[in-house]
């Protein structure tokens, strides 16, 4: 068999049907096997032992590399056949050693073409079939020379190949992130929403229930004073029903500005429902803050508010009643909520208008102590 005959027979000049490659749609793998195809035929002056058995090597790597059931181990064939080629080059005849040099460069060649596609061989799908097909031609070139180059400028429009994708994916990435970014915005935004009450312009209740739920978690680690607060318009209804509901809201709005207006600007102030409000204050036990939230609690007592009706000046006068309380260790959401209730409905209770604080019963620290 002549040289044209057994390339043709190897498949390099028609297209591959050989049970090697039936089936084998990546194209990382046709790119290699073309390689390996080439490189069988690289020393035919030297049909020796060691020649037979470089050729035999490379037929089985052929067959990994285009096996669609071992496609994860291509990366360590391709290894191996770079070993083996390194070894053969190395322990060739005197016609392989003057020309080991280009041998070893094609095999850099080689690596440097695995390199590049194997992070994303399915994006270099047109150029691998593309080079297969010119590659199919290098095998009638007899001057390795000549092959080194041709081989060095397929590589280079992979290479070529590589950064415009890189480029592309870049942009997209710019592109993607910038979504990304204005999504995000658009959620924060949306969730301050969803976590304020529009009239009242404080947290409403479940802004308050995820603040408490982090706040206790900070109180638990690291051991930080919190109070809890639960304050209530006294007689709501009666205001409702006397003034109107449009006047109801202007007296919600009221308690909430002076909660707002009379705490630090790190306190949160919630519209836990209806007339009632929460307000969180961490860092602080309720000695700290009672005072000032009787001071609050008198400053509403002591203002009037006006409004005309019908060309009439009308006034509404109102009172809110405070229930506070402190975080204990053992203390859940439910528990330090429920005792700041009863704070607020003993108020109520006792005259309203005034501030109640209630702390755990003696028999229950003395319990979550030894616990």
């Amino acid at each position: 068999m002549d040289r044209h005959d057994r390339l043709v027979a190897l498949g390099l000049h028609t297209r591959r049907t050989d049970a090697a490659t039936q089936g084998t749609d990546d194209p990382l793998a046709v790119f290699v096997d073309r390689l390996l195809e080439l490189l069988t035929t690289i020393p035919p002056e030297a049909e020796t032992r060691d020649t037979d058995t470089f050729r035999t090597q490379l037929d089985s790597y052929r067959a990994a590399a285009t096996d669609a059931s071992r496609r994860m181990e291509l990366p360590r064939v391709i290894e191996a056949c770079i070993t083996t080629c390194e070894a053969y080059f190395r322990t060739s005849n005197a016609y392989h050693r003057a020309r080991e040099a280009e041998f070893t460069e094609i095999v850099t060649i080689l690596r440097e073409a695995a390199r590049l596609a194997a992070g994303d061989a399915s994006e270099f799908h047109a150029q691998m079939v593309a080079s297969s097909e010119r590659l199919t031609h290098l095998g009638q070139l007899d001057d390795v020379r000549e092959l080194k180059h041709r081989l060095a400028a397929e590589v280079h429009v992979l290479r070529r190949s590589v950064d415009e994708k890189r480029q592309r994916d870049q942009r997209a990435y710019v592109a993607l992130n910038q979504r990304v970014e204005s999504l995000q915005a658009a959620l924060v935004e949306v969730e301050a929403e969803a976590s304020h009450d529009p009239l009242t312009r404080v947290a409403n209740r479940r802004g308050f229930q995820r603040m408490l739920a982090r706040s206790l978690a900070q109180a638990r680690d690291q051991r930080l004073p919190l109070a809890l607060a639960m304050v209530d318009v006294d007689d709501f209804k009666r205001i409702n029903d006397t003034h109107g509901h449009p006047i109801g809201d202007r007296v919600l709005l009221c308690t909430a500005q002076w909660l707002t207006t009379g705490l630090r600007q790190t306190d949160l102030v919630a519209r836990y429902g209806g007339e009632e409000f929460a307000i969180l204050i961490a860092g602080a036990t309720v000695a700290q803050v009672e005072s000032r939230l009787r001071d609050i609690v008198a400053g509403i007592a002591g203002s009037s508010y006006e409004y005309e009706l019908l060309g009439r000046k009308e006034r509404v006068d109102f009172t809110v009643s405070c229930g506070l309380t402190e975080f204990h260790e053992g203390d859940t959401d439910e528990s330090i909520v429920q005792r700041a209730d009863e704070a607020l409905y003993e108020a109520k209770r006792k005259g309203k208008n005034r501030v109640v604080v209630r702390r755990r019963s003696t028999l229950k620290s003395l319990l979550s102590w030894g616990s």
